[in-house]
């Protein structure tokens, strides 16, 4: 391990894993405070997916998530998708510590098409980090889901995170093909502020997207509860939830009926 990064144990929704990060990244150093981690992802993917699941974690960071899925599902892939070129060392740390399924890290960003993009990399931290022409300092290669699809010789997609801090409607144009074919369960953040400031969506636009694609949506909140989304109502309800009292959503969308399986989640 280089001589300037550190390791530490956290729990990811209950599963224990051993992360890496830079001295000075206080992303990694509040995880390892909070020592006990909620991630809606992990949830949702222990729930719902069989026992040897492919799984695209978009937005990787340092790796807790990619590394609890792959302890998780020791049959599975994990492949890990992390623009930030500060971040790529912590990463392959953690993935080097982790145990379990395979994983492949992949050192792009992700989005509609391919090629490159500048990136903005927060000083304070590897989990804040966004895809932003006017603000970004250093290029960055992007990829595609179904690029990366056809590359690795993905014989199917059966999860895909996103957690890109305002990219998430270009990383789903960029995967029609995979949602077309494969219907994968999606997760993926709603920062109402991340989704206009850097990728000029509005969050409704976004999740009405993925309805018009998927029969069953519901929005995880920050504290563990859940709400099936049933009707453009129930969308605006969560939204103005948001605005007024805070925080984040993560919406699920899958191709059969979940809410049930999703009980009980709590930080």
């Amino acid at each position: 391990m280089a001589p300037d990064l550190e390791n530490g144990l956290v729990e990811v929704s209950g599963i224990e894993v051993l992360i890496a990060g830079e001295q000075n990244d206080l992303y990694f150093q509040q995880c390892l405070e909070q020592r006990n981690l909620f991630e809606p992802s992990v949830e949702v993917a222990t729930r719902l997916l069989k026992t040897n699941p492919i799984i695209l974690d978009i937005g990787a960071s340092i790796g807790g998530v990619t590394s609890a899925l792959a302890k998780y599902f020791v049959d599975g892939r994990v492949i890990a998708f992390e623009a930030a070129p500060s971040v790529h060392r912590s990463l392959r740390e953690t993935v080097r510590l982790s145990k379990g399924g395979q994983i492949t890290v992949v050192e792009k960003a992700v989005g509609s098409s391919s090629g490159s993009l500048m990136f903005h990399e927060d000083g304070n931290g590897s989990g804040w980090g966004f895809l932003a022409p006017d603000l970004g300092a250093v290029e960055v290669a992007v990829t595609t889901v179904d690029e990366t699809i056809e590359t690795l010789a993905l014989p199917t997609v059966d999860f895909i995170k996103i957690d890109v801090e305002g990219s998430e409607m270009a990383v789903l144009l960029g995967a029609e093909n995979a949602l077309s074919e494969f219907k994968p369960i999606l997760i993926f953040e709603v920062n109402t502020f991340c989704l206009w400031r850097y990728g000029r969506t509005f969050p409704q636009d976004l999740i009405q997207w993925v309805r018009d694609r998927y029969p069953f949506t519901a929005a995880i909140f920050s504290d563990g509860s859940v709400t099936e989304i049933v009707d453009d109502a129930t969308v605006n309800h969560l939204l103005h939830l948001v605005g007024s009292q805070g925080g984040l959503l993560d919406i699920v969308a899958s191709p059969e009926p979940f809410i049930r399986k999703l009980e009980n989640i709590h930080r």
